[in-house]
């Protein structure tokens, strides 16, 4: 994450470049509240992606759902956790990642900094999100996920309210934060839980080179 000052975006290739050097894409955090794209992106052939952080004091509750509600623990959670991932847009090029994040965030919440949570129908995980504590009273909302198929049932409100009793029972908690993208569906249920708009964030990314094939 970068301040936006003059001169950040080469100086953010740069730092990237060294620090990921085998890295085919390009990303960079614009650390800033605004939402401004600092000078000289487009130059480089970097995208802006722009999302609006949320954040609230309480989260209303929301209706109760057709699905059974559970803390993802084992296995075969986790399994079905990247196998939800798959089903998101994210192509089989990700798979390595992918799993590399599911891996991830079973260790932060094995660590008792986070918990994540799934609904399943018919014992497959369908809808899931996680919540993440610094420590300090604020909770962050993070990969909210709901199967294609299982879309507009109520599933993602219903686990962010969830999880907001849950985070309280676990952590010291005076913020909730959770971020969206502006144009995106899920902004306005955020928006109806009692979330409000506090910040813009901005990033900067470089997608990956086909791969040469001759």
């Amino acid at each position: 994450m970068l301040v936006a000052t003059p001169g950040l975006v080469a100086h953010g290739v740069e730092v990237f470049r060294h620090e990921f050097a085998d890295a085919r894409h390009l990303a960079i955090g614009v650390d800033g509240t605004d939402g401004a794209v600092p000078a000289g992106a487009a130059e480089l052939g970097l995208e802006a992606d722009l999302s609006v952080v949320l954040t609230a004091t309480a989260v209303d509750p929301a209706g109760d759902v057709d699905a059974e509600v559970r803390v993802l623990s084992d296995d075969g959670d986790w399994g079905q956790l990247l196998e939800l991932r798959r089903t998101d847009d994210h192509p089989a090029a990700d798979e390595d990642y992918q799993r590399r994040r599911v891996d991830e965030v079973r260790r932060l919440a094995e660590s008792g900094a986070g918990v994540y949570l799934g609904a399943f129908a018919d014992g497959r995980l369908v809808s899931t999100l996680g919540v993440v504590s610094d420590g300090s009273g604020t909770v962050r909302y993070q990969h909210v996920q709901t199967h294609p198929d299982h879309r507009r049932r109520g599933l993602a409100g219903h686990l962010v309210a969830v999880a907001a009793r849950m985070a309280k029972q676990r952590w010291q908690v005076d913020r909730f934060v959770i971020v969206a993208d502006p144009d995106g569906p899920a902004i306005n249920l955020y928006r109806s839980l009692g979330f409000h708009d506090t910040e813009h964030q901005v990033q900067l990314a470089r997608p990956p080179a086909p791969p040469v094939t001759t």
